[in-house]
C-alpha cells in the first residue's frame, strides 16, 4: 500500500509537540560522545600512526580504512534488520548498544596497541582489528540513530533531541582529536603515546555508550516490526521510491566524503604544509568544537525559524568557504587566522550536522505513512552505509592520491621534506577536493522537498 503524496490545497493546522524530559535527551546524547571518539580517531590519527610510527604507506592506510568501511555495509543492514524484528523486555535497540559499548572499547586496543609483527603480519592484524572496530561502531550507531525516529514524532521536537547528539558529538571531537593528539605527547608520541591514548580513548567511549544504554530506559518503545507482506524488490522500490530520503542520502554521501578527507589529511596538512605541530592541531580542533557547542541552540532557533533546509543551506555553504579558504594557507600562517577557520567551521558543522540527522526521521515517518512499515532499523543502518562509504571513498581515494604524488612515510613520529607533487596533493585533500563536493552537496539540498507542511498533509492523506 502506498499513499499519494502530490501537494493538494489542504488546511493544515500545527500539532503541539511534547518535550522529552531533559534527563532523557542527555541520556540519549551521550552516546554520540563515544560514536564521535570512534568515528574521529581512527579517521585522523590511524593513516597518521600507520605512515609516521609504523613506516607503512599512506595507501596502504587508506585502502585498509576502506576495507573495513566496506565490510559494514553488509553489517549494517544485517544490524539494521535484526534490530527491527528483536523482541527484549528492554526494546529492540537497546541490546545492541551495550553489544557496541563492549565491542567498540576492546577495538582501540587492537588498533593502537598492535603486537610486535613483521609487514604481513601486522597488515593482517589491522585488518582483523579494523574488522571488529566497525562491527562495535555498527552495533551500536545503527541502533541508536534508529531510536531517535520512535523516541518522538514532533517535528520540531525531533530537531530538539538530536541537538543532545551534536552537543555531545562536538565534544566527542575535542577528545578524539584536541585529547588524542595531547594524550600523544603527553607520552612522548611513538608507538607508547599511540598505545596509552587508545587505552585511555577506548575507555571513554566505552564508558560513555554504557551511559547511555542505562539513560535510554524511559524512552518510548516500539514493538518488533512483524514481516512484511512487501516481496524483497517491492521492499527495496519503496525505498527508492521515497525521494526525499534518496535526496538526503547523496548530499550525506558527498560531504561524509568531504569529511573523510580532511579528517584523513589533517594531521599530514598541519605538520607538513602550514606546520603548526600537534600542538596547533589541539587548538584548532577545540576552538571549532567549542564554537560549535555554543552555536547549536541557535541552529535548533534557526531550523524552528526558517525551516530546516534553508538552516542546511546556510550551514552547507559556510562549511564550502571554509575548506576553501585553507588552499590559501602557507607555513606563514598565524594562530589567529587557524582560530577563525576553525571557528567557522564549527558554526558550519554544528549546522549540517544537526539539520542532516534531524531530517533523517522525517523521512522516516514519510516512509511508514507512505507504505505503513516501521522500518527504522533499515533506514538507519542505510545512513550509517552512507557515512561509512562516503569515508571509505575519501580515506582511500587520499591514501592512493598522497602515495602517487610520492607522499615520504617516515617512523616514530619524523618529519621531512615533502616534494612540491605530495605538497599540492595535501591542499587538494585538505582543500579543493572537500570544496567541491560541499559545493555538489549544497546544490542537491536545494531540490529537497520534505518540510513540516508537506510531512502534514501526507499524514491527512494517509489517515
Amino acid at each position: 500500500m502506498t499513499v499519494s503524496t502530490t501537494a493538494v490545497p489542504i488546511a493544515v493546522p500545527a500539532e503541539r509537540e511534547v518535550h522529552l524530559p531533559l534527563r532523557l535527551c542527555l541520556g540519549f546524547g551521550i552516546g554520540s560522545f563515544g560514536i564521535a571518539i570512534l568515528l574521529n580517531v581512527v579517521t585522523v590519527l590511524f593513516p597518521a600512526m600507520m605512515t609516521t610510527v609504523l613506516g607503512q604507506s599512506a595507501a596502504v592506510a587508506g585502502l585498509l580504512l576502506t576495507f573495513s568501511k566496506l565490510y559494514d555495509v553488509g553489517a549494517d543492514v544485517a544490524i539494521g534488520t535484526i534490530s527491527d524484528r528483536t523482541k527484549s523486555r528492554i526494546g529492540r535497540r537497546r541490546p545492541f548498544l551495550l553489544a557496541g559499548a563492549a565491542v567498540g572499547g576492546l577495538s582501540f586496543l587492537m588498533i593502537f596497541m598492535p603486537p610486535k609483527l613483521g609487514e604481513t603480519g601486522l597488515l593482517i592484524w589491522m585488518g582483523m582489528a579494523l574488522v571488529i572496530y566497525s562491527t562495535g561502531y555498527s552495533l551500536f550507531s545503527v541502533p541508536y540513530v534508529a531510536m531517535a525516529g520512535e523516541m518522538t514524532d514532533g517535528y520540531h521536537e525531533r530537531t530538539r533531541l538530536l541537538s543532545f547528539r551534536t552537543f555531545f558529538i562536538s565534544l566527542g571531537q575535542i577528545a578524539a582529536s584536541a585529547g588524542a593528539a595531547a594524550l600523544i605527547g603527553w607520552f612522548g608520541g611513538g608507538s607508547m603515546g599511540y598505545a596509552m591514548m587508545g587505552a585511555v580513548a577506548g575507555g571513554l567511549l566505552s564508558l560513555s555508550m554504557l551511559i547511555s544504554f542505562f539513560g535510554t530506559r524511559n524512552a518510548r518503545m516500539m514493538v518488533a516490526a512483524p514481516r512484511s507482506h512487501f516481496t524483497r524488490r517491492e521492499m527495496i522500490s519503496t525505498l527508492a521510491s521515497n525521494r526525499p530520503f534518496v535526496l538526503l542520502m547523496t548530499i550525506k554521501l558527498s560531504q561524509y566524503a568531504a569529511i573523510a578527507m580532511i579528517s584523513t589529511t589533517k594531521v599530514l596538512f598541519l605538520l607538513n604544509v602550514v606546520k603548526i605541530g600537534y600542538g596547533g592541531l589541539t587548538q584548532l580542533t577545540l576552538v571549532q568544537n567549542l564554537v560549535a557547542v555554543a552555536v547549536i541552540p541557535v541552529w535548533v532557533w534557526l531550523g524552528r525559524k526558517i525551516g530546516k533546509r534553508p538552516a542546511y543551506l546556510l550551514a552547507t555553504g559556510l562549511l564550502a568557504i571554509t575548506y576553501i579558504s585553507w588552499f590559501f594557507t602557507d607555513a606563514g600562517i598565524t594562530m589567529p587566522a587557524i582560530w577563525v577557520r576553525g571557528a567557522i567551521n564549527g558554526i558550519a558543522a554544528a549546522g549540517t550536522t544537526l539539520m542532516s540527522v534531524a531530517m533523517l526521521p522525517d523521512v522516516m515517518e514519510f516512509d511508514r505513512l507512505r507504505t505503513g512499515l516501521r522500518r527504522e532499523g533499515i533506514f538507519s543502518s542505510i545512513y550509517t552505509i552512507v557515512e561509512k562509504l562516503g569515508y571509505a571513498l575519501g580515506a582511500g581515494i587520499i591514501g592512493v592520491v598522497l602515495s602517487a604524488a610520492g607522499f615520504i612515510s617516515t617512523t616514530q613520529g619524523a618529519l621531512v621534506a615533502q616534494p612540491t607533487s605530495a605538497t599540492f596533493a595535501l591542499y587538494a585533500g585538505a582543500s579543493l577536493i572537500p570544496a567541491a563536493l560541499v559545493t555538489l552537496s549544497w546544490l542537491l539540498m536545494l531540490s529537497y522537498p520534505l518540510d513540516e507542511k508537506m510531512l502534514r498533509q501526507t499524514k491527512l492523506l494517509a489517515a
